[in-house]
């Protein structure tokens, strides 16, 4: 079986990791993947794990040509975003071939004519997150979704690099580091957290807070911790390729977003026995269980989220437990393997349709 994967985001985010990982893992299987992207960090990451790549330009009708040329020459297509749904939705017309798209946020698509005719002509559409699906159920009135969580990888424990993570440690040996890692964008909503260490380095001064990630938002972000007064206590610290040496050094890791579809980085974090602290943003809920595995607060109220710091820096029993518990969900639930053989059991399904319906 052939699968073309569709990815036209830039960077490497979230959604990106868990593709990359699909795709490994698909190839370790002995199925015949190759990814549509753009020249980016990607890409690269795809080069360096031996994906087969296809180029995409920045030109979209110039991507709806090629995908409509070279889909033909696979079994399965694949879009992982939301311009790729558009570009391969479109290019069905010409290649025929059964569409899957990968919904990995949790805001509402438009309501226009390319949003229904792609949702319409899609033949299967997967969630990463029950939440997910229930939004598109309310918007685009479509009821057949596949739910297939996104997941963390077992090896990213394997691969910690313990004396970076000493490190990274040493450098703020006299505080607690209260962590996240995360795009710089409005969905994720730094600012959130910005307030509530506010609230936070008020009455406790050795704490730092540090953000790993990189976006349009940055600028703008430290401005505003600038005004504050925060700036020694507030450090962005840029995108980092091993992110999960960052993760483990944290000794608290926070999600502040308003969206989220299921958060990779907070499953990473539970791997490696951090303990989270979340906002229940899209399907967060459906890994964060308040006081059992996390603790989950209302989204955009910094004072709850300073609040749930305080509690999980304050009760030894209570983080002992959630990260334990955290520990046994995601490698129980929310590995890679799992996710994978999820989607092989569903292109095989596709697969099996198509051949059917030709042979009726």
């Amino acid at each position: 079986m052939r699968i073309l994967h569709i990815d036209t985001q830039r960077g490497f985010r979230g959604g990106e990791q868990q593709l990359l990982w699909l795709t490994i893992g698909l190839k370790n299987r002995g199925f015949e993947t190759a990814v549509a992207c753009i020249e980016d960090e990607f890409h690269l990451r795809c080069l360096e794990n031996g994906i087969e790549t296809v180029k995409l330009s920045r030109n979209r009708l110039k991507n709806i040509l090629e995908i409509a040329r070279i889909g033909r020459d696979f079994d399965i297509i694949h879009a992982h975003a939301s311009h790729a749904h558009t570009i391969c939705a479109l290019s069905k017309v010409f290649n025929k071939k059964p569409l899957v798209y990968t919904r990995r946020v949790d805001y509402k698509p438009k309501n226009d004519p390319i949003t229904k005719f792609k949702y319409r002509n899609t033949d299967k559409i997967v969630c990463v997150a029950r939440y997910v699906c229930e939004v598109l159920r309310h918007t685009v009135g479509i009821e057949d979704f596949e739910v297939i969580h996104s997941a963390t990888n077992p090896l990213l424990e394997e691969n910690i690099n313990s004396k970076k993570v000493k490190v990274l440690k040493e450098q703020f040996k006299h505080s607690t580091i209260i962590g996240t890692a995360t795009a710089l964008t409005e969905q994720k909503n730094i600012p959130n957290l910005i307030r509530a260490a506010e609230v936070i380095l008020k009455k406790r001064k050795n704490i730092v807070f540090l953000v790993a990630g990189k976006g349009y938002l940055r600028d703008k972000l430290e401005k505003l911790v600038k005004k504050k007064g925060l700036s020694d206590r507030f450090k962005f610290i840029g995108f980092k390729k091993d992110i999960e040496n960052y993760i483990k050094a944290f000794d608290l890791f926070v999600l502040p977003s308003d969206y989220e579809g299921l958060s990779g980085a907070a499953l990473n974090a539970m791997l490696l026995k951090v303990p989270v602290v979340s906002t229940d943003a899209g399907g967060l809920s459906e890994v964060v269980f308040n006081k059992e595995t996390g603790l989950l607060v209302k989204r955009n109220k910094p004072e709850d989220l300073a609040k749930a710091i305080e509690v999980v820096l304050d009760n030894g029993d209570l983080r002992k437990k959630i990260v334990e518990n955290a520990y046994k969900l995601v490698n129980e639930n929310f590995s890679v393997d799992k996710m994978v053989e999820k989607y092989v059991k569903l292109y095989k399904q596709l697969t099996e349709v198509k051949q059917w319906d030709f042979q009726q």
